[in-house]
């Protein structure tokens, strides 16, 4: 195993674990300001985007560990990257503001645009490009860091985010909530 790719294991690691403390903070911010501090903010997106950069790293470095990529995997996991950015970016467009986006501006339970068919397009879209970069490269470990990824964020969106949005929109998030689902 390569130093470098020994280090990128390390990173996600290490993102892994500050998961935790993240959790705990953004928890506890949401419910005593109704929305998080700019410090939280930019703790996500150092945890989600740092992620995205790692998993791309663990392709390219572990590629064709887990087999050896077909041009129909390769399409397959283009088309699931390629997707998952499109949803992404339409979860964000339905946002309306980058502020709203790292949980800076809690005013309205967005229903509209992508947010009719999944009430967490972004991790959903993050999900899409982890996996499909991991198909790509035939990556095992870049799989089992996707994975690992969407068993965080499932927590997260559970014990951190729902209760925040039961807590702040009330039964209207309740009745959205019955008619779009979690992710798909």
């Amino acid at each position: 195993m390569s130093p470098l790719l020994i280090g990128v294991i390390a990173y996600v690691v290490i993102t892994a674990t500050l998961s935790l403390p993240f959790m705990l903070r953004a928890k506890a911010e949401f419910k005593h300001q109704g929305k998080w501090s700019p410090q939280t903010a930019i703790m996500s997106g150092v945890i989600m985007h740092g992620h995205f950069i790692a998993t791309l790293a663990l392709s390219w470095l572990d590629r064709g560990s887990l087999f050896a990529p077909s041009p129909i995997i390769v399409a397959i996991g283009t088309v699931m990257f390629i997707g998952g950015a499109a949803v992404i970016y339409l979860g964000r467009y339905a946002y309306g503001s980058q502020q709203r986006v790292y949980g800076l501006l809690e005013d309205e339970l967005i229903q509209h645009g992508i947010y009719r068919h999944t009430r967490n397009p972004q991790y959903v879209g993050y999900a899409g490009m982890f996996l499909g970069a991991a198909i790509i490269a035939g990556s095992e470990l870049a799989l089992a860091s996707t994975l690992f990824f969407m068993a965080i964020i499932h927590v997260f969106i559970t014990w951190v985010e729902e209760p925040h949005m039961r807590r702040t929109f009330g039964e209207a998030f309740n009745q959205y909530a019955q008619k779009v689902r979690r992710y798909i």
